[in-house]
């Protein structure tokens, strides 16, 4: 071995040494970070933990009810009523048809538009009227001319007649013919009137007072009698045609109030009463029409709007009821939600009559009287939860100025 091999032979022995500490000095950091993690983990996982002296902390928060949410059942007078639907139609309506033939000369009114009864809405041209008058009265001429002549000849020959100058026979003949020029006369004088009626019956008038709902034909159209020119209604008054049960209509009186709503005017409530009702049923449904008059002096509803009301019959008895709002539906059983003892209660009720018009309902068991009732929708509400109620804040008085 030479001195060069016996040189370099401890240096790498050396390194190698060095390289077997390092890692394991490594090795060892590496465990105690290990151990750290692990330990701060055990802590957080016990700190975690519940304990009796912290269970409190993971009860959940309480539900708070303001008083508007509250509704404590109490005893008062239910109204009893008949749910009632149907369209809306005004109570006076007429079209008007031409009574003459004759080209239209034009028409002066349009939809919507109102008119007075007796005004005139539309022209007829009147050139073969005119002619046909012109004819009537010349005839009416010709005809009371042969009767004035037929009366003197009477007169003349009566006097003869006393004195025996002509016969009973003759005389006759002549009372007979002005007989015929009388009648003659008085019918040329009906066809003279026929004439100038067709002449005033091409001014075609409003037959009632009212709002122009349609219009038929326009200037320059040809129009036969009976033809259709304008449909004008009465909107001041209107019907509501509205069906029962067979069952409920002996309950159903004249005059009877009858409140409803109508689509499109929000919470606005109308009143009408019962004016008709009629004797038979309707052969499908079994139920019986019943006419509700419906004053509308600013003629905010139209012909056609569907209307959703209550016939009310009559006052029910002082029973304890509870809002509508607070009764809910499940698997056929009704149920509503109180607070007793600081916690919600679902408790399964059993409901009588139903007043629509104050929407409130009977309860005929399950809640006492003077029992707090959740009368509001709420998501989430279950029952076991704790619940509190929430006293409205004193008043205060005003400040007394000074």
């Amino acid at each position: 071995m030479s001195p060069l091999q016996a040189f370099a032979k401890p240096t790498v022995l050396k390194r190698r040494s060095t390289l077997w500490i390092g890692g394991a000095i490594l090795m060892l950091a590496l465990g105690a970070t290990a151990l750290a993690t692990l330990g701060s983990g055990n802590k957080d996982a016990k700190a975690a933990k519940p304990t009796p002296g912290n269970a409190t902390a993971a009860t959940p928060a309480p539900l708070e009810f303001a008083e508007g949410d509250i509704f404590r059942v109490k005893t008062q007078a239910l109204a009893r009523a008949i749910q009632v639907s149907g369209t809306l139609m005004p109570l006076s309506q007429a079209v008007l048809k031409s009574t003459v033939s004759g080209a239209v000369h034009r028409v002066l009114v349009r939809e919507g538009e109102t008119v007075q009864q007796g005004a005139v809405v539309a022209e007829i041209d009147t050139t073969d009227a005119s002619s046909r008058l012109e004819a009537a009265q010349a005839d009416q001429a010709e005809r009371r001319a042969r009767l004035a002549i037929a009366e003197r000849n009477r007169e003349t020959n009566q006097t003869l007649l006393k004195q025996n100058f002509i016969s009973q026979n003759a005389f006759d003949q002549l009372t007979s013919t002005q007989q015929a020029n009388e009648a003659a006369v008085r019918w040329a004088d009906a066809q003279v009137k026929l004439a100038k009626k067709a002449i005033d019956d091409a001014m075609v008038r409003a037959p009632i007072s009212g709002t122009v709902a349609k219009r038929f034909v326009n200037g320059g159209e040809r129009v036969s009698p009976e033809a259709p020119i304008l449909s004008v209604v009465d909107l001041t008054r209107m019907e509501l045609e509205a069906t029962v049960p067979a069952s409920e209509v002996a309950a159903i009186a004249h005059g009877q109030p009858v409140q409803f709503r109508v689509d499109g005017f929000g919470a606005r409530a109308f009143i009408g009463r019962v004016e008709r009702i009629n004797p038979v049923a309707e052969a499908g449904s079994r139920a019986i029409k019943v006419f509700v008059s419906v004053p509308n002096p600013d003629g905010a509803l139209r012909g056609g709007m569907f209307a959703e009301g209550a016939v009310t019959l009559a006052k029910a008895s002082q029973v304890p009821a509870m809002p509508l709002a607070a009764v809910f539906e499940e698997a056929g059983q009704s149920y509503a939600y109180t607070v007793e003892d600081g916690k919600v209660v679902k408790r399964a009720v059993s409901l009588g009559q139903r007043d629509e018009a104050t929407g409130m309902v009977a309860v005929t068991s399950g809640i006492a009287e003077g029992v707090p009732v959740v009368r509001i929708r709420m998501t989430g509400l279950k029952a076991g939860a704790p619940a509190v109620l929430r006293s409205a804040p004193p008043k205060t008085a005003p400040p007394v100025q000074g």
